[in-house]
């Protein structure tokens, strides 16, 4: 199968193929889960990163009264705890939003590889830093958007990173989020959910069927959320990049994972 974690490095780092065929090797089990598992809980001590290949996932946080919150999504290509590795336990506990394929590296066989290799360490390090450039990006959404503004941002948001690794196609993406859970995305109720993605469909900006999104007019949606994508870091290791460096067209070649 095709590795999206792959596509996005070679995309946004200047790994080279050894190097990037030294990750896909490391990556020495695959797990398949269900829908709804729940992968690893709040707490969890990992011994090695969770890595979508296929499939969606969520961090989630639950309250004692029950009431949950999923402050990120794991999308193809994401590594669901990179906390783990220096923390030793996961802040948030992951689930599998749809079923999902994963492979998984361990801490071990990676912390060698950064041992070994500087370029292999600070590609993992931009990983994380987007991620938490993320994670600040849907605070202040929590904190300052309306429900219209952060479910545009959250739409245009999705495309954009599966865009990233290949998964779209033109201007629509796989979107099997139910109300619920873009609900506890944004921290909004089902109904409040159910009122915005029709007021959003009635504006002409989106059409969701059978669990794909197409975003009809993707510069209008851009504004009412506010989209700006600086924060995902699409210009990736630029200053790591010379002249010979990778470009989007480099996605349709992505390294095969090894058969399992």
């Amino acid at each position: 199968m095709t590795h999206p974690l792959i596509a996005r490095l070679r995309l946004m780092t200047r790994l080279s193929e050894g190097e990037l065929t030294s990750i896909v090797q490391a990556c020495s089990a695959t797990q398949s889960f269900v829908a709804g598992a729940d992968i690893a809980p709040q707490g969890h001590q990992p011994s090695g990163f969770h890595i979508v290949v296929e499939g969606w996932a969520g961090r989630y946080n639950i309250l004692t009264d029950g009431r949950r919150q999923f402050p990120a999504l794991c999308l193809p290509g994401d590594v669901c705890d990179l906390d783990g590795l220096l923390l030793q336990r996961i802040q948030s506990g992951i689930c599998a939003l749809t079923a999902c394929k994963m492979v998984v590296l361990p801490h071990a066989l990676i912390r060698d590889l950064m041992d070994r290799n500087t370029a292999i360490r600070d590609a993992f390090w931009w990983l994380q830093s987007v991620e938490n450039a993320i994670a600040t990006e849907w605070s202040v959404g929590l904190g300052r958007r309306s429900a219209e503004e952060k479910t545009a941002h959250l739409l245009c948001e999705i495309l954009t990173r599966l865009r990233m690794v290949g998964l779209s196609v033109g201007d629509g993406c796989a979107f099997p989020l139910t109300q619920a859970e873009i609900g506890d995305v944004l921290g909004l109720s089902t109904v409040h959910v159910n009122r915005t993605l029709t007021d959003l469909r009635s504006m002409g900006l989106i059409d969701i069927k059978g669990r794909w999104l197409r975003i009809l007019d993707f510069a209008t949606l851009k504004e009412t959320g506010n989209f700006d994508p600086g924060y995902l870091h699409l210009e990736g290791l630029k200053r790591s990049l010379g002249p010979d460096h990778l470009s989007v067209h480099a996605m349709s070649t992505d390294l095969q994972m090894p058969a399992r």
